[in-house]
């Protein structure tokens, strides 16, 4: 699909993505991802610049912790190794690759200052994939 090569990230990733600073606690981030139906939330530093994102699959290795892992931070859970996003002027094939690539679901969006401008996921491109189908 050469629209793929064609449409930028901007298209769908320019909404505002829910965000979690490091300090909070795991605990809050999963009721956070609950209320708002959501698999992924962008952590930030506090000046608001991201510094992770903070997925299920992080919530689901702390709850088996079990009362030790509840109260603990997100900056102790958080991979800061696996921190990837994209910018607004990146293709929507070139995300998806790097999704892939690197085995993450979603990606933030920043602009050309760095700041952080949305969220593109895995879901988002599928969606878009099935609407030109």
């Amino acid at each position: 699909m050469n629209e793929l090569d064609e449409v930028k990230v901007s298209v769908l990733g320019r909404k505002t993505p829910f965000t979690v600073t490091e300090d909070m606690p795991i605990t809050k981030a999963a009721d956070k991802m609950l209320r708002e139906k959501v698999h992924s939330l962008i952590v930030v530093d506090q000046k608001g610049k991201p510094v992770g994102i903070l997925d299920s699959w992080d919530v689901m290795k702390v709850t088996f912790m079990g009362e030790s892992g509840k109260d603990l931070p997100i900056s102790k859970v958080l991979d800061k190794k696996r921190f990837f996003y994209v910018y607004e002027e990146v293709s929507l094939r070139d995300a998806l690759n790097l999704m892939l690539d690197k085995g993450v679901r979603a990606l933030p969006v920043l602009d050309e200052q760095d700041n952080l401008v949305g969220k593109i996921s895995l879901t988002d491109i599928a969606k878009f994939v099935r609407e030109k189908l």
